[in-house]
């Protein structure tokens, strides 16, 4: 029998075999699962990212990135809440791990704006308010330093997508979530390029499906198939 790891970013838990990544749906929200199988002869590290972009271009943080022995199965599970999150990360680049200072809950469309300001030596969120119903949008001051913070927004209390911040701009960033898998040596968080990675593969939740298998083949290819069933 393969061991199970159980990752559950509901509560951002994680488990041995034997044990239930339970959950109950926020307001009826549909908990989404992926279910990684490494079927190869060697560690790899799993990772999950989102980008609208395709095939996904520029740098964007790993969603969710976790180690895996072989012959283990890791069955990762969300529900799709979004958030606004920012960090000082001095200026934005590959290699940089995006550990968000404040995360702050957002919906659609009634809390899908938000300003990131600066004060008395110190970066946070004023003014969130009801925006559009098909986007997410972050507006930075006057007050921003230059190469300092960065800014974006995450689903389940992880980065998604993140930029810059700079004086007097603002970002939109879309709702539609796209979701892809790949193998890399980097840590939930990380920002990287997916673009120079060699395996890069779509995940596609078709209309009322919530659960996908991916499998690592031994011959090094990848599978996705429906369901995600322990």
């Amino acid at each position: 029998m393969p061991s199970i790891v159980r990752v559950n970013f509901a509560d951002h838990s994680s488990s041995e075999p034997g044990t239930a990544a339970a959950s109950a749906a926020a307001g009826g929200m549909p908990t989404y699962e992926l279910k990684f199988l490494n079927n190869s002869g060697s560690r790899q590290t799993f990772v999950c990212f989102q980008s609208s972009q395709n095939p996904p271009s520029g740098p964007v943080p790993a969603w969710f990135a976790m180690r895996v022995g072989p012959r283990t199965q890791l069955l990762f599970s969300w529900q799709p809440t979004y958030d606004f999150a920012w960090m000082e990360s001095g200026k934005l680049a590959p290699g940089i791990t995006f550990a968000a200072v404040e995360i702050l809950p957002a919906a659609l469309p009634a809390s899908s704006l938000v300003t990131l300001t600066y004060g008395s030596g110190a970066f946070g969120f004023i003014d969130q308010r009801q925006g559009r119903s098909d986007s997410l949008m972050i507006t930075c001051d006057g007050t921003i330093p230059m190469d300092t913070a960065s800014v974006g927004i995450g689903m389940a209390g992880s980065a998604t997508e993140v930029m810059q911040a700079a004086p007097n701009i603002a970002f939109t960033f879309t709702s539609t979530a796209r979701y892809w898998m790949t193998f890399a040596d980097v840590v939930q968080g990380e920002i990287f390029d997916p673009s120079k990675l060699a395996v890069v593969v779509p995940l596609v939740f078709e209309p009322n499906l919530c659960a996908l298998t991916v499998t690592l083949n031994p011959d090094g290819t990848v599978t996705v198939q429906d369901g995600a069933t322990a």
